[in-house]
């Protein structure tokens, strides 16, 4: 956990230093969501808390969905948020009030959220700070590398 915590934070520097991560702090994301607009939401309208000690210590690390085909990594079942690190690595989540611990995504990759329309998921970085959210239905791709923690909704 200590390798992947260091690599995280160097990729974070990195990616602060190349501008992949906007001036608000907030993770970049590419357009293309099912009902226009970005689906991210990054405004101060959308802030969420920061997480806990707690809560960032008791988050929850389910097995991972792992590698996959690419056929694969882009279904995501109903009531699910789902994502796809660059380096195939992958997450289905779907009950609320957990936070879970992201497995490991490196770089460009995927964003589905197939929940509940209108169903907000939000995104937190290694230190627990509330980067974004997605709401439902949504698709996007997402720089995932500083993004550590999710609560699906």
């Amino acid at each position: 956990m200590a390798r992947r915590k260091l690599t995280a934070a160097l990729f974070a520097a990195a990616a602060i230093a190349s501008s992949t991560i906007g001036l608000n702090g907030t993770a970049a994301a590419h357009t293309g969501t099912l009902k226009g607009g970005t689906g991210i939401l990054t405004s101060e309208e959308a802030r969420q808390p920061s997480l806990t000690a707690a809560q960032m210590k008791n988050a929850v690390m389910p097995k991972a969905a792992g590698s996959t085909s690419a056929a694969a990594a882009r279904t995501c079942p109903y009531y699910y948020v789902c994502g796809t690190g660059g380096n195939g690595n992958r997450f289905e989540y779907t009950t609320c009030s957990t936070t879970y611990t992201l497995p490991n995504l490196i770089g460009w990759g995927s964003l589905h959220n197939n929940q509940t329309p209108g169903t907000r998921a939000n995104f937190y970085d290694a230190n627990g700070a509330w980067m974004f959210s997605s709401v439902a239905p949504e698709r996007n791709d997402v720089y995932w590398t500083p993004v550590w923690y999710v609560i699906a909704c």
